[in-house]
């Protein structure tokens, strides 16, 4: 590990981690549940799509709490001897998940207002406001390449910080961590 590497290495704030992983499971569990919900028996769609729809608003809420705070509580800086292109992919990367992930809830709301379906989140709260197919049919398709596009943006979040840890054998990864030591 370079010199400039090891000096100045900031973790994330308590804070920052609590959203970074309560955003992680709860995002896996909603492209494991949007993309499996079709393989289970009609008679338990509803249900799993009930949560679906409540632990996608749950998402948007933290996103936009972990958006604010993260406007008020700057991450910490990269190392000071990344090269200019993994900054500006790391950038990209972070922008584009704050982007995709806060649409997505966004897009399942469109879907879930157009339904001609009253979906309950949690089985509570409806949400059909004004059944439109063509609406709807438009918004579940972009609700699908949306999550593709997560998918993506989180195998090259993970992988890029599997690539700190392992083969530049930075802080970067141990920074958000959990209970790492930096």
């Amino acid at each position: 590990m370079s010199e400039a590497t090891m000096t100045n290495v900031q973790p994330y704030s308590g804070v920052a981690k609590a959203f970074h992983w309560t955003l992680v499971v709860l995002v896996a569990l909603m492209l494991y549940g949007g993309w499996t919900v079709e393989d289970l028996p009609k008679e338990e769609r509803l249900g799993v799509m009930q949560i679906h729809a409540g632990i996608g608003i749950t998402v948007l809420v933290l996103m936009l709490a972990r958006l604010l705070y993260r406007l008020r509580h700057p991450a910490p800086a990269l190392p000071a001897d990344l090269p200019r292109w993994q900054v500006i992919g790391s950038k990209a990367a972070h922008r584009g998940l704050y982007f995709f992930v806060i649409l997505q809830p966004l897009i399942g709301l469109a879907i879930a207002t157009t339904s001609k379906f009253n979906l309950q989140a949690f089985g509570v709260l409806g949400l059909q406001i004004a059944p439109n197919e063509a609406i709807h049919d438009l918004a579940e398709e972009l609700h699908e390449v949306n999550a593709l596009i997560i998918a993506a943006l989180v195998a090259v979040h993970a992988g890029a910080a599997l690539y700190h840890h392992f083969i530049r054998h930075d802080s970067v990864l141990k920074r958000m961590l959990p209970f790492a030591k930096v």
